[in-house]
């Protein structure tokens, strides 16, 4: 086929060259900006001379605003981790898991989902609130061991609530105008906390020197709720078919059958005409059908009990859902034959 086409080819001017490349795509200028801030971050956290969580975790947190990467959310999340900002740091690994868990090597989902388990165990949460916008809240932690570690977070009007490291912790709440304000805790396990800083006590509250962000109030790091197991509707069947026929085994080999003998035992021997024979074979018949039932029963009872006790270990686990937000307005109508008023809501 190619010794064909060549004189063909060689009939045109030109002939032998190859044509010319189409020139490649240029790049999307935010996919390349994101790439260089993930390599920034990857470059911090790698340091030789030790993960630099803060600068890796600006780094990734740009890239993420650049390109939306599920890598830089993992990389936020590792270095919240380390900074023992664990609320964020459990939100961030669920983010991850949730979008590439499927894509993981076993071996590092199985240990991601273990320091997410320990997170969870041990998290406390705090709400700070202030009656300043813009206050900057330094937390020190000072382990047993090791260096101090220190957070910065700034609360609006409404709090904010953390997600931290248990221990020992110093909050120091700085704004202009006013002297430091200082709250020293032993937070443990699991624990919840409320702290207001009052730079302004007894003073009204005026409009002069917020600003919008000020009102919404500061972020906040919800707790991760937990996956549920519910048991499913086919456990309580099953179990309950099961119980029944073990009842009805009961009923039928323990009182039927057991009846059915003893009369069978006391005419026994006794028959001498072939109808007395004949009813004495037919309470023999029942005597074995009855048992035959009851077996059948207490097989059924202990299959269903088996099969109700698989369903019930193989039961699948339900994420938990986020609740419909809440919605209401007012709209407006019109027909040829009048018009007026009609609410909207979500519920």
């Amino acid at each position: 086929m190619l010794a064909a086409a060549c004189p063909a080819l060689a009939q045109g001017k030109g002939a032998g060259k190859k044509p010319p490349a189409e020139p490649a795509a240029p790049e999307d200028p935010k996919l390349v900006e994101a790439k260089k801030h993930m390599e920034a971050g990857a470059a911090f956290y790698n340091d030789p001379s030790g993960h630099k969580c803060e600068e890796a975790y600006r780094e990734f947190k740009k890239a993420f605003e650049l390109s939306g990467s599920m890598n830089a959310v993992k990389g936020m999340g590792l270095c919240a981790m380390e900074l023992e900002r664990d609320g964020e740091a459990i939100s961030l690994l669920e983010k991850f898991l949730e979008a590439k868990g499927d894509q993981l090597d076993p071996a590092d989902k199985q240990q991601m989902e273990t320091d997410l388990k320990a997170l969870r165990s041990a998290v406390a949460w705090v709400t700070l609130k202030s009656d300043r916008p813009g206050v900057t809240i330094t937390d020190v932690r000072t382990p047993a061991r090791g260096f101090p570690i220190t957070n910065r977070y700034t609360i609006g009007l409404t709090g904010t609530r953390i997600g931290i490291h248990p221990g020992s912790h110093e909050f120091k709440a700085s704004v202009d105008g006013a002297p430091d304000q200082v709250w020293k805790v032993d937070i443990t396990n699991g624990g919840k906390y409320d702290r207001e800083f009052e730079f302004d006590k007894g003073k009204p509250v005026t409009a002069e020197g917020f600003t919008e962000k000020d009102l919404q109030g500061g972020g906040e790091d919800k707790p991760a709720e937990e996956p549920s197991r519910p048991v499913p509707i086919t456990v309580f069947v099953v179990g309950g078919a099961a119980i029944a026929a073990g009842l009805a085994g009961a009923v039928v080999g323990g009182v039927l059958a057991t009846g059915a003998k003893a009369d069978y035992d006391a005419s026994n021997g006794k028959a001498n005409t072939a109808s007395e024979r004949a009813v004495l074979e037919d309470m023999r018949s029942k005597v074995v059908t009855l048992n035959a039932v009851a077996d059948v029963c207490f097989g059924l009872a202990a299959a269903g009990a088996v099969a109700a006790t698989v369903l019930f270990v193989m039961r699948p686990e339900k994420k938990p859902t986020e609740p419909p937000k809440e919605s209401f307005a007012f709209a407006p109508w019109a027909t040829p034959q009048g018009g007026g008023m009609m609410a909207v809501g979500t519920f």
